[in-house]
């Protein structure tokens, strides 16, 4: 019976939430996106992008334990390892900024076109014509001062070991003399339960999350560089670190153990 009762909680509060961030995200799109492009035309909204992050993130109950202090002076362009749709919010609850989003969120009924409305940069994985129109949108965006946020795995990855870094954003960055800021994201207790599975439905993924009572996650910061070494090798080493740094979490995990929150 417990079970049972349990099983409706969840169902509620993802319903709850599911609404709540409806709302919240055609209030902040109208209000924040599409009123103020009546006098400024395809102008990137970052502020807007940010508030939207912190009110979902809250929705969500998700809570972000900070391993260090971020920097006061951000970076230009924001680079994180990609582990799920967490992210999202966890970025622009930090950062202000425009994402570089792959070509298919165009599809999603009415987000798409937000998304496309809000200024984000779209890309192809596969498709070099289409990665080549991204780092030239990319490099606009940059000179504009406007903050970038990168997942430059291009997909999610939900383990420790980390996809290859794609070095076309740090090509852009270094052309411009940009600075790069890095942050490490992991999920608490246990990356796996909250594990982003490409190959399965994204709808079913949802609704586990916006069922959780709550969502801890971890960022570490790094102090904003500017690229001194050719793009590639400066991906590869970030990429380095960041798979070692989640190495190292899972290892202090399992010699101090944690509890699974549900």
């Amino acid at each position: 019976m417990s079970g049972q009762i349990m099983s409706l909680i969840r169902l509620l509060r993802l319903l709850c939430r599911g609404v709540t961030a409806f709302i919240w995200t055609i209030f902040v799109y109208g209000c924040m996106v599409r009123i103020p492009q009546i006098f400024y035309r395809n102008k990137p909204y970052p502020k807007a992008h940010s508030i939207w992050g912190k009110g979902l993130a809250w929705i969500m109950g998700i809570k972000i334990h900070k391993k260090n202090e971020r920097p006061e002076l951000m970076g230009d362009m924001i680079i994180s390892n990609h582990l799920g749709f967490l992210d999202v919010p966890i970025m622009l609850s930090l950062y202000p900024g425009v994402f570089a989003i792959k070509e298919e969120m165009k599809n999603v009924f009415f987000f798409g076109q937000a998304l496309v409305k809000q200024g984000h940069i779209f890309v192809k994985r596969d498709d070099k014509f289409s990665k080549r129109k991204a780092l030239v949108e990319l490099m606009k965006v940059l000179k504009k001062n406007n903050r970038v946020i990168i997942f430059p795995e291009g997909k999610a990855s939900p383990g420790a070991e980390r996809l290859p870094f794609n070095p076309g954003s740090f090509l852009a960055a270094k052309k411009l003399d940009k600075t790069v800021e890095i942050c490490v994201i992991d999920y608490l207790p246990d990356r796996s339960l909250l594990a982003w599975d490409v190959n399965k439905k994204t709808i079913p993924q949802l609704a586990d999350l916006f069922g959780r009572k709550k969502i801890d996650v971890s960022v570490e910061f790094f102090e904003p560089v500017r690229i001194e070494e050719k793009p590639a090798e400066f991906a590869q080493k970030w990429h380095d670190i960041i798979q070692n740094r989640l190495e190292q979490n899972d290892r202090d995990r399992e010699k101090n153990g944690s509890k699974v929150h549900e």
